[in-house]
């Protein structure tokens, strides 16, 4: 399997690890709040994992604009 770096031009596969990064940050902030942190983060993350293999630009940014 290709790895996320080789797979995309690299602005864009840096944009989406960033993006990654700052959503379990996020998450784990609002888990705190409300005291269901694994849970949120649970949810970020199944959601990343679900798109991992997309490789077309188009639709990751399409993904990203949702």
């Amino acid at each position: 399997m290709p790895s996320l770096q080789t797979s995309l031009p690299p602005e864009l596969a840096n944009n989406v690890v960033r993006l990654y990064r700052e959503c379990l940050r996020r998450a784990k902030f609002i888990g705190k709040q409300q005291h269901n942190t694994e849970l949120v983060v649970g949810m970020v993350r199944q959601q990343f994992k679900k798109h991992m293999n997309e490789t077309d630009p188009e639709k990751i940014q399409k993904l990203k604009d949702e």
